[in-house]
């Protein structure tokens, strides 16, 4: 405020002695009440802007206007705008696991304080209708009250408010008429659209006045359109401003931040990273400009230039004043250095991670710090340390589920990956689903948690089985030895009273049901002495308390109680113990089959199979065990190798099972998906002749039909849904269903695709040995395939995978200035010329030659014209597939010519393929009628129901997108080329 004042009183002084000229308001009055009449005590009053045109604008008059507006109503104004986007941010809580959103807050929560943008706006409004419109915070006032609108989400409002600022308050001559608006120059003169005005600010009118608003307004237009999803008006605009002379150097930085934001919004990342990078100084504040470098790292790491992204993470970190902020920054710094193949780069990172979580600014982030050591041990690999930075996450996470059950997870899938099922069961079980971070990851721990607890259910009974029986051939005396040895071990452990007789009595380790409960107190001393100072009283209190109530930890009921909460083997003893179960239940009763039973010698024996009517059952509960655990290993968990142990093992031990045929239907398959084809064979050979009739051979007849030149009707429906599946992107049920459909017919017409379009998904989850894996079954079970020479080249890919990604990382690419261009071909030179998309879409107005309308559309012959590949429900990875498909195509067809292939989107189900460009539509159609023969052998894996093409000029793509009609388009099509389209 001294400051201003100051500035204020330089102000006075000089004016006396120069004259003020060049303000930037224009001279115009206002109107306030159109035809409606003033409030009857307000008739007689004329307003400060009614006597704008009819007072001159002396210079006391300038001052004490300028004052009053600006400290009366805009300074208020302003900091209550400032003030609803500070408490947006408030509000919003980023999740750093994840691509931020490009602003740290949210339009909903601006919305909200509906209240104090209300009060700009009537604060803006008085200040405007009071003071004379001369002053030179008129404009100013304008902005902030289009800012309140678009913070509120009136858009149509303040798009609006915008407009009339760019109209109304450009800088005229006295003379000059000039109607401009948004998009046009009415100046003949120069080649490059100028929408913009000049700012000739003396030096006066830089201390004591804010620049004229008229530019910003063009900036904050552009962003409206944008949220209003108008990418192609936008794009005109923010491109014009780009290129505009008469743009200010203060507003560049602006420019690039809505350019960037123009990109985000349509998934464009690596544009939207270049010119984020610009306007990095429009940060509001340190944390702001923290959180932009972050996002920046993230972007740069989406494009694999990982050497960008490590240097925005670092300057993130230290930037920020958020501590999470800076942990994460370090984390993902950390992982970038992956692929520098230096591990003590990694060590480094970890040792920083270790030594933030030992400071006490990060006390309470120590389950964060811990878990992103933990995944940071994971990229060395070193699965051990990462395990015990897991564990340690979980004893630092004071009640922040979001990590406990990321710790949980990530435990979980290690258990997972090594075998070791039964303890990853637990530890699945361990999750709390219904938290929202486990969306992405819900189908798939549900899937496994269904197969891990029918695996652990198969693996118990099996293990109680296999030891009943040894224990039951024991000779009779080292039988009763090694019963009495266990049930004093478990009498031990339950803290029982050890019976000596060991010989089944079963006496009661309790007697609080059979005696009364003594008084602890009582005493025949006649000293008189404490009971905590006698010596007897205490033994004797003790063993009395341990006869009541048994042995007893030392723990607070808190920490009783809390352990309770706990789930069973939540957390693992020995990585290693994946064969052990508990036997002690959380109650302290020792269990069978999850039962509380009675430790007495009579219980442990009598489920001892010592007759042939127990060996029988329990032969048969042996037999099923392993059977049902090879189907799990098969049809859920994809172990074909322990599949194939567990059948056979059951083979050899109960050769007359019922369950042989199925056995030998399981060998088939499983030795089919290992590739050993001779045993698969084998056992075909041995279920045809030994169970010729049964369930198995007929299912197995079934599965020899369907080999790879005919299609099975059965299987047709099954397999056409899990290829929808898998191009509608839905991976995880479709590689769910396709386990189950693969059990059942094996290989089969369906094989290839399905292998092809799961290998693309393995590719974009950088799972590259599955990958890799399935592509090779493709080549070496299809050799007949379309398919084979693309897995063959995809394989080769794959291999030199780190060597192609150095090489793009490395690579310098010199990005053009202007980012919507397109390369139309000239046709009165060879060399190609960049076109801005504004110029092909005048030059496509020119040219064409109206024939056919329909709707907003018409066909022009004569203009430029796209090839357009639209595709309906078809995932991300399998549109860019499809796209590196066609520039195949078109590199080894149309070699001499500049084919490029853009992606667009139509609405959030169809997206687009634009071939650009041709130079008239009998060109486009030529290409149209080739690509339409051609691309079932060259797209092979995508259904011809998922995608169509058509031909389009400029101007009807930009109405297409806009309203979205496609059947109107093609009907306009068929009009001009009938039954083409």
């Amino acid at each position: 405020m001294l400051k201003r004042i100051k500035d204020l009183t330089i102000f006075f002084s000089v004016s006396l002695a120069l004259p003020i000229i060049g303000f930037t308001q224009p001279t115009w009055t206002l109107d306030p009440f159109g035809k409606e009449k003033k409030p009857p005590q307000f008739e007689e009053r004329t307003l400060g802007s009614e006597r704008t045109a009819e007072k001159k604008f002396t210079l006391p008059r300038h001052f004490i206007q300028n004052t009053v507006t600006h400290y009366n109503y805009y300074f208020n104004a302003n900091n209550k705008v400032n003030n609803v986007v500070e408490k947006a941010k408030m509000s919003f809580k980023d999740d750093y696991t994840s691509l931020l959103a490009f602003y740290p807050y949210t339009l909903e929560n601006t919305a909200r304080e509906k209240t104090d943008l209300d009060s700009v706006i009537y604060t803006c409004t008085a200040g405007i209708l009071i003071h004379d419109l001369r002053n030179d915070w008129i404009d100013n006032m304008y902005l902030l009250i289009g800012k309140a609108y678009f913070f509120r989400k009136e858009f149509d409002s303040a798009a609006m408010t915008f407009q009339f600022i760019n109209f109304n308050l450009f800088p005229r001559d006295k003379n000059e008429e000039d109607n401009r608006v948004v998009g046009t120059n009415s100046s003949a003169s120069g080649s490059s659209i100028s929408i913009a005005n000049k700012e000739k600010r003396n030096f006066i009118q830089k201390i004591v006045s804010l620049p004229p608003s008229r530019n910003d307004a063009l900036i904050w237009m552009a962003r409206t359109l944008i949220e209003q999803n108008e990418f192609g008006e936008s794009a005109g605009l923010i491109n014009t401003l780009q290129n505009d002379p008469n743009l200010p150097k203060r507003l560049r930085s602006d420019l690039d931040e809505v350019n960037a934001y123009w990109f985000f919004k349509q998934g464009g990342y690596d544009s939207s990273a270049t010119h984020l990078e610009k306007a990095l100084n429009k940060a509001d504040n340190k944390q702001d400009k923290a959180r932009w470098e972050f996002l920046l790292g993230e972007l740069y790491e989406m494009n694999h230039q990982y050497t960008k992204a490590s240097t925005y993470y670092l300057r993130s970190a230290k930037t920020a004043t958020d501590p999470l902020l800076d942990i994460y920054a370090r984390l993902n710094e950390a992982k970038m250095l992956k692929g520098s193949g230096n591990p003590k780069e990694l060590d480094r990172s970890i040792s920083n991670l270790l030594s933030m979580a030992k400071r006490d600014k990060f006390e309470s982030f120590r389950d964060i710090v811990y878990y992103a050591a933990g995944q940071l041990g994971l990229q060395k690999p070193d699965t051990s340390a990462a395990v015990n930075y897991f564990r340690k996450s979980l004893k630092y996470n004071a009640g922040n589920i979001h990590y406990k059950n990321k710790a949980f997870l990530q435990l979980a899938d290690i258990a997972y990956n090594r075998k070791q099922y039964r303890l990853a069961a637990s530890l699945y079980d361990s999750l709390a689903l219904s938290d929202t971070t486990m969306a992405a990851s819900k189908a798939r721990v549900e899937t496994r948690r269904a197969a891990l607890s029918k695996l652990v259910d198969a693996i118990t009974k099996i293990e109680r089985e296999d030891s009943l029986q040894r224990i039951a051939v024991l000779p009779l005396a080292d039988r009763d030895a090694f019963i009495k040895k266990l049930l004093k071990k478990l009498r031990k452990d339950e803290g029982l009273k050890d019976d000596s007789n060991n010989d089944g009595g079963g006496s009661n380790p309790f007697n609080n049901n059979t005696q009364r409960s003594a008084d602890l107190f009582a005493s025949s001393n006649e000293k008189g002495e404490w009971y905590f100072y006698n010596s007897s009283l205490k033994s004797r209190g003790f063993n009395d308390f341990k006869s009541k109530w048994g042995n007893r930890q030392n723990v607070d009921n808190w920490r009783r109680k809390a352990a309770s909460e706990l789930p069973p083997n939540n957390v693992p003893n020995s990585p290693g113990d994946n064969n052990k179960d508990n036997k002690i239940n959380p109650k302290g009763k020792s269990t069978i089959e999850g039962k509380p039973v009675e430790v007495t010698f009579d219980e442990l024996m009598k489920d001892l199979p010592l007759t042939d009517e127990k060996l029988k059952l329990s032969n048969e509960i042996l037999a099923a065990g392993l059977f049902d655990l090879a189907e799990v290993y098969k049809n859920e968990l994809d172990e074909y190798a322990l599949a194939v142990e567990a059948y056979e093992d059951l083979l050899k031990r109960f050769p007359l099972s019922t369950r042989t045929a199925d056995s030998y239907l399981g060998l088939y398959y499983c030795y089919s998906r290992l590739g050993n084809t001779s045993k698969s064979a084998y056992y075909k050979d041995l279920l045809n002749a030994k169970f010729p009739n049964s369930p198995a051979a007929r299912l197995l007849s079934n599965t020899a039909a369907v080999n790879g030149n005919s299609k099975n009707k059965e299987a047709t429906g099954l397999y056409e849904n899990i290829y929808n599946l898998f191009i509608e992107g839905d991976f995880e049920k479709a590689i769910t269903e396709k386990k189950k459909a693969d059990s059942l017919y094996g290989v089969n017409y369906w094989t290839p695709q399905l292998l092809y379009i799961e290998a693309l998904f393995n590719v974009k989850m950088h799972n590259d040995s599955a990958a890799i894996a399935g592509l090779q079954r493709l080549v070496a079970v299809n050799p007949a395939s379309p398919l084979k020479q693309k897995a063959s080249t995809m394989i080769s890919v794959l291999n030199r995978r780190k060597e192609i990604e150095t090489y793009l990382t490395n690579l310098q690419v010199t990005r053009d200035t202007g980012n919507n261009r397109i390369i139309i071909p000239d046709q009165t030179t060879p060399d190609k010329k960049a076109v801005p998309v504004t110029q092909v879409l005048k030059d496509s107005i020119k040219k064409a030659v109206p024939a056919l309308v329909n709707g907003p559309f018409t066909m022009s012959v004569g203009s430029p014209h796209f090839v357009v590949m639209a595709l309906d429900k078809v995932d991300p990875v399998y549109i860019n597939e499809a796209r590196n498909a066609l520039n195949r195509y078109n590199n080894e067809n149309y070699y001499n010519q500049t084919l490029n292939i853009n992606k667009d989107t139509l609405d959030a189900e169809r997206n687009l393929l634009v071939i650009a460009s041709f130079t008239d539509a009998n060109m486009a159609l030529h290409y149209y009628d080739k690509i339409k023969k051609d691309v079932a052998s060259e797209i092979s894996w995508l259904p011809p129901n998922k995608y169509s093409f058509f031909i389009i000029t400029a101007e009807n793509l930009r109405l297409l997108k806009s309203n979205k009609n496609l059947p109107d388009y093609k009907k306009l099509l068929n009009t001009q080329y009938p039954n083409r389209f």
